[in-house]
């Protein structure tokens, strides 16, 4: 999959997830895109939603929250706009799914959130557009990812269907314990689905990232903000600074590389080390001109002669010098 100008089979993809970190202010997103483009991120994502088609009004706190964190659609013209300034792609998930158009037209890719993997009007307005899908699958079974698989295949058949869509391994706990991290369902979605897969992060640790990669992740979603230790939400605790993605992300890159391989076989750099550290025949007495080599008369060291590697081409033949112990033999020791 072709991703924000990288190849997923090649290069590990880093999605810095702002999410509402910004606490609905457009001063603290403007401020931070420079930083996270530092970071060596990829794309940095927001969540774009209208509060009434987010949270119910009987739920009068939490609507009021999600109101005062909501961005217009005139701030993130601004923040795409600058991003594109710093040649930082922004794209967004639209967490109502009256966004999921504009958010289409506007990015080119939409994310759509573990919460709404079964929620068929985001899901499948997003899968009518032409835009890149990014989809999360906290907190859902097989038969859930089967049931969107045969809707994606509908709706987007043939190479178009592997082609546009990535599927992110995720658990929907905020952060989730390290034993429920269920990294073996990376291969497990693979399996199942066909598409590129990936891992979005809501662990406080950074080792399951590492283990991710192994298990073949190409796609990593890790949230950001200017402060780990802010209360305004839950995500801040379980965010990267942008100087922490400073050191995540060359390390996922250096561990791409090193499964970057195939079967079992001598490496290029083993190459050249390769006679060094095997052992060839030396002479295990000092013998003079005239003895003929038995096989008690040889014992082995470090380097390989590659000029024979059968004893049997050297036994029985007469010396024609004299030579000294533990010592390499060679064939022009002989008559």
């Amino acid at each position: 999959m072709n991703l924000f100008n990288k190849d997923t089979e090649k290069e590990i993809v880093v999605i810095a997830e702002i999410g509402v970190n910004h606490m609905g202010s457009l001063e603290w997103i403007l401020k931070m895109l420079p930083q996270i483009k530092e970071s060596g991120a990829d794309a940095v994502k927001f969540q774009l939603f209208t509060p009434d088609f987010y949270v119910s009004r009987s739920n009068v706190d939490r609507h009021k929250q999600v109101s005062d964190l909501a961005l217009s659609k005139d701030d993130f013209l601004k923040v795409k706009k600058f991003g594109d300034s710093l040649n930082l792609p922004v794209f967004a998930t639209p967490v109502s799914h009256d966004w999921v158009e504009f958010i289409a037209e506007t990015c080119g890719v939409v994310k759509i959130a573990s919460g709404d993997f079964t929620f068929s009007p985001t899901v499948e307005a997003s899968l009518k557009t032409s835009a890149k899908i990014i989809i999360s699958s906290g907190a859902t079974s097989r038969d859930e990812v089967k049931t969107f698989v045969t809707k994606a295949k509908n709706l987007r058949p043939g190479n178009d269907y592997l082609d546009s869509i990535a599927l992110l391994h995720c658990i929907s706990s905020y952060p989730p314990p390290i034993e429920e991290s269920n990294l073996s369902a990376i291969t497990d979605l693979k399996e199942l689905t066909d598409l590129t897969v990936g891992f979005s992060s809501h662990f406080l640790q950074d080792s399951p990232m590492y283990a991710a990669v192994a298990k073949g992740a190409r796609i990593f979603e890790i949230h950001v903000t200017d402060d780990r230790k802010r209360q305004d939400i839950r995500d801040h605790a379980l965010s990267r600074t942008p100087d922490e993605l400073k050191l995540i992300i060359p390390q996922l890159a250096e561990l791409n590389l090193s499964l970057m391989s195939g079967p079992k076989c001598v490496q290029p750099s083993e190459k050249l080390l390769l006679n060094s550290i095997r052992k060839g025949f030396v002479y295990s007495k000092n013998f003079e001109a005239g003895h003929m080599l038995k096989i008690d008369d040889i014992s082995y060291a470090r380097p390989l002669n590659t000029d024979f590697l059968s004893a049997s081409l050297i036994l029985g033949k007469t010396l024609k010098r004299n030579v000294e112990a533990f010592v390499s033999i060679s064939l022009t020791d002989f008559n």
